[in-house]
């Protein structure tokens, strides 16, 4: 690896830590830009490091919501095989099926 490429890396870890922290794009792109980079490769870095974020977001919460639909068909195909009687049945009808739905609503707030 060159010098210019790991010195991009150096500059998309930073503008990943920047965004972690809490700043807004403009932030991360003034301070980039007051460490002397030109600002089309700081603009470009940062749309990068934000679409990369933004995709691994998606994917986290696309895995959530397939988790929490696969658990509450899990619960309704345990619930229509009868398979637990009296309080088993409530648990299985009710905390499957609630803990599913919250995971797949957990799920959305990571897509939007």
């Amino acid at each position: 690896m060159d010098a210019s490429q790991d010195n991009k890396h150096h500059i998309a870890d930073k503008v990943r830590q920047m965004l972690d922290e809490g700043k807004t794009r403009a932030e991360a792109e003034a301070e980039l830009t007051a460490m002397g980079l030109a600002y089309q490769f700081v603009k470009d870095i940062v749309a990068e490091t934000v679409k990369l974020r933004n995709a691994q977001r998606q994917q986290r919460g696309l895995n959530l919501i397939l988790s929490g639909a696969l658990m509450c068909l899990l619960s309704c195909l345990l619930t229509l095989g009868e398979v637990f009687t009296g309080a088993g049945y409530l648990i299985v009808l009710y905390g499957l099926t609630g803990a599913g739905v919250i995971i797949v609503f957990y799920g959305l707030t990571h897509i939007f």
